[in-house]
């Protein structure tokens, strides 16, 4: 897929979009689910660090 400029973005309209496939969707939601997953493990690894320098601190 080629890069676009921000004119073409915003020369776009309804009918340059096209419904996703069944493969595409479940491509999709897998990659969603994926960067959900991520973003979880991120938060814990942040409240993990916060509690442990919480507790150093008393």
């Amino acid at each position: 897929m080629k890069e676009m400029d921000e004119k073409e973005i915003m020369d776009l309209n309804i009918d340059d979009f096209r419904d996703l496939t069944l493969q595409e969707t479940q491509e999709d939601n897998f990659r969603r689910m994926f960067q959900m997953l991520g973003l979880i493990f991120k938060n814990q690894q942040e409240i993990k660090e916060l509690l442990v320098g919480q507790s150093s601190l008393t």
